[in-house]
């Protein structure tokens, strides 16, 4: 494949939600049943928090932790944003934060039949 059969997409962005270990895979199943699948992954880290500052002794204690991050069109972005916020419950104490980073340029294989659809639509 050569430089020119590239396909950039522009206007995505990257939202990631940190939340408690266990807790990834709610907001993955939200994010599949608002339709969006690309770039959508779960890892595990290890961090820390406010509460865990004040473990014994005063040392910080690690915590497990799942991060969540999904590939959204600027169209999609908002409305996904407050679905995974539901979903994961972060509007109670503890459960986690989420945010969103605006990615320049993003490059992945796409199928012909969607680039023709997406041009059908564009044009």
């Amino acid at each position: 494949m050569s430089v020119e059969n590239i396909v950039y997409l522009t206007d995505v962005s990257q939202i990631t939600c940190i939340v408690q270990e266990g807790r990834g895979d709610v907001i993955l199943e939200a994010a599949r049943k608002l339709g969006v699948s690309l770039g959508a992954r779960i890892y595990h880290a290890k961090g820390t928090g406010a509460r865990e500052l004040f473990g014994l002794w005063g040392v910080a204690v690690d915590t497990e932790k799942d991060v969540v991050s999904v590939l959204v069109s600027a169209e999609q972005r908002d409305v996904v944003f407050d679905a995974l916020y539901l979903a994961a419950e972060l509007d109670a104490p503890g459960k986690g934060f989420m945010y969103i980073t605006q990615l320049e340029k993003v490059a992945t294989y796409l199928p012909e039949n969607f680039l023709k659809s997406s041009d059908d639509n564009n044009g």
